[in-house]
């Protein structure tokens, strides 16, 4: 089942990735993000105000090693009212599923995001932060309710 989930959400990533990355005019971008979880943010528009956003983190040592990748679709919103010659602001939300893999645990960890954030994308290069929360929901092996917080960046690839 752990490899399953984890090849089904990887492929899923790298299809829409594929499918997507010319539906908007930022394409296909590529990042860090920190805080919680640490890792290599990816988003991919689907339109001009969707996305498929996601992340991917792995630990690997003698005593335990750990991957964790989530998959998020959000809708963006922008002001346009406000007129600032290096760029624009916009908030987001949306929902996802997110994978837990640790070695040393006997069950994986299945659950359920609601990400919301804001960023800002810069207009002379191809270049965008963010800041984002979103309350997860743990649905296997067992019920948890908790939040997770990161920012970062990504470099678009146009």
């Amino acid at each position: 089942m752990k490899s399953f989930i984890a090849t089904f959400l990887l492929a899923t990533s790298l299809i829409l990735v594929s499918q997507t990355a010319q539906s908007q005019n930022r394409g296909f971008g590529l990042g860090v993000a920190v805080g919680g979880p640490d890792g290599l943010s990816y988003k991919s528009f689907v339109s001009e105000t969707t996305a498929f956003a996601g992340l991917v983190s792995f630990s690997i040592s003698d005593n335990r090693s750990t991957f964790y990748t989530h998959l998020d679709y959000l809708i963006h919103k922008y002001y346009e009212d406000l007129e600032w010659d290096v760029g624009y602001l916009h908030y987001y939300y949306g929902g996802g599923v997110g994978f837990f893999w640790r070695d040393h645990a006997p069950d994986d960890v299945v659950s359920i995001r609601l990400p919301a954030g804001l960023g800002f994308n810069f207009t002379d290069v191809p270049f965008d932060i963010y800041i984002e929360l979103a309350p997860t929901v743990d649905v296997t092996p067992e019920f948890n309710l908790y939040f997770n917080g990161n920012m970062g960046f990504r470099y678009f690839f146009n």
